[in-house]
């Protein structure tokens, strides 16, 4: 039994939108919705949520965040100690 072949277009369609339409319509898009992006996520990971009530009042952090940062510090600060300093030189 033989199985029908399938067909491939690999010519884009006439009828549709070029891609460089397409990326100028998505960035525009974007670019009108100032709640998506990369530095939102960012700051929401670092800051506390915003304040609907008041939206100018400033965010402050997150206290795991802050705790995450001390703990990442101090263990750079041990690493550059340690293995640059001449600390631990018997």
């Amino acid at each position: 039994m033989m199985r029908p072949s399938l067909q491939t277009n690999s010519q884009p369609a006439a009828s549709g939108p070029a891609t460089r339409e397409v990326h100028q319509a998505l960035v525009h898009h974007l670019s009108q919705r100032p709640d998506l992006g990369l530095d939102k996520v960012l700051l929401d990971l670092a800051l506390e949520p915003a304040s609907p009530f008041d939206p100018q009042r400033q965010r402050k952090f997150r206290k795991g965040f802050v705790l995450a940062l001390f703990v990442a510090s101090g263990l750079a600060a041990s690493f550059v100690y340690f293995n640059f300093c001449g600390a631990g030189q018997w």
